[in-house]
């Protein structure tokens, strides 16, 4: 039985193809209907990979390991120093902690503004458990409390530098209507969005907690990122951060974020997000199986003569079937394989406007084809059927 079905099945090929080349008009727009629909789906299916694994490696270039921890609601009271402080030494699943303030508001240097950006008060462990790296002098000290010390971020910097600074280090500059000294400049840092805080460390100017909380009329820490210990789940530290806090600050509103858990939170909503442009990219190869179907439709219309005189010669149905189930098929991969190309180059371009590494979905290519061989089964079943069940013999009397 199955020596006999490859030998008909490249007949039925050949056949295919050489009607297909025919009619190379209606055949033409057939295929770029299947192969807009293929397109699509490989196109909006690879892009959200690309964001997903884009995504994912921002927050694991900072460490699966970060906890943030922020007092919820507006006007309440945050966090003592004191207990942001002794996090990481009373919470056995904490290794480090740096508590933050933050204030916004014009920095000058010699008269000039230099930035609208962050006024950020932090301790000498922000520096490690941010991965923020000094490019020149020093960052803040433990032993720099209540003094006017300041790290400005690289961009800040360079500001100061277009302002007629000839060094930046030991240079003065106003934030807060306050004289800092800059002590040290930082490294350039990519900013990433996907943290549940912002970091901005490039148009900021840091300064001494003890510092921020003299100058602003909230003295009380909002936010508190802290490294986890290895093998530590997010949960248990979360829950041993929530009894800590617990026992010293009842009443205390907090919300605690893991990098964990804001990865498992993505890979859920890509998924949903890729599925549903997935479905959106399924509408156009729709439209594209529908016009396969209407391409069989007229191809049987024109060739009733040609399929009564098979049958006369002896074919059964389910040949004259198959043959155009068969012709449906190749039209509709040929279709897919179009469609894969044009849907790669589709995806490269973007990633080339938007500056994204190119990757295809290995698993949409392979969809692309099994999904473009099933629209032509199913779409070209009915012709098929239709072309199976004409009369012989008035098919033979036909003009």
């Amino acid at each position: 039985m199955m020596p006999r079905v490859f030998p008909l099945l490249r007949t039925n090929a050949r056949e295919a193809v050489r009607s297909l080349r025919r009619a190379r008009l209606r055949t033409g727009l057939a295929l770029v209907g299947v192969a807009i629909g293929i397109a699509s789906v490989i196109t909006l299916i690879s892009l959200g990979e690309i964001a997903k694994a884009r995504s994912r490696a921002e927050l694991e270039s900072l460490g699966t390991d970060m906890l943030t921890i922020s007092t919820s609601g507006r006007g309440g009271r945050g966090i003592a120093l004191s207990d942001a402080v002794r996090l990481a030494d009373a919470v056995p699943a904490i290794l480090a902690a740096a508590p933050r303030i933050t204030a916004a508001g014009p920095v000058t240097h010699a008269g000039k503004k230099l930035s609208h950006g962050a006024l950020q008060g932090v301790t000498n462990s922000f520096a490690g458990v941010n991965h923020l790296k000094v490019d020149s002098g020093r960052f803040i000290s433990d032993f720099d409390q209540h003094r006017y010390f300041c790290v400005v971020g690289a961009e800040v910097a360079r500001a100061m530098r277009r302002a007629g600074a000839q060094q930046v280090l030991g240079e003065s500059i106003v934030a807060a209507g306050q004289p800092f000294t800059v002590v040290g400049v930082l490294r350039d840092t990519m900013e990433r969005y996907a943290l549940s805080f912002h970091l901005d460390a490039n148009r900021s100017v840091f300064i001494p907690i003890t510092t921020a909380q003299r100058l602003g009329d909230r003295p009380g820490i909002t936010l508190i990122i802290a490294r986890t210990r290895p093998d530590v789940h997010y949960t248990t530290a979360t829950r041993e951060v929530r009894s800590w806090f617990r026992a010293r600050a009842p009443g205390l509103k907090l919300e605690i974020t893991s990098a964990r858990e804001l990865i498992e939170q993505l890979e859920s909503q890509m998924r949903l997000m890729t599925l549903l442009l997935a479905a959106i990219g399924g509408i156009s190869l729709i439209v594209g199986g529908i016009g396969v179907m209407n391409t069989m439709l007229v191809s049987v219309a024109e060739r009733r003569r040609e399929i009564g005189l098979r049958r006369a010669l002896g074919a059964r149905r389910r040949d004259i079937r198959n043959q155009f189930l068969v012709e449906s098929v190749v039209l509709s991969v040929i279709g897919g394989i179009a469609g894969i190309v044009a849907g790669a180059a589709g995806t490269w371009a973007i990633c080339q406007l938007t500056g994204w590494d190119f990757a295809l979905s290995a698993t949409a290519a392979a969809c692309g084809i099994a999904v473009s061989s099933l629209a032509g089964l199913f779409f070209g079943l009915q012709p098929a059927r239709h072309a199976a069940r004409v009369d012989p013999i008035v098919a033979l009397q036909a003009e």
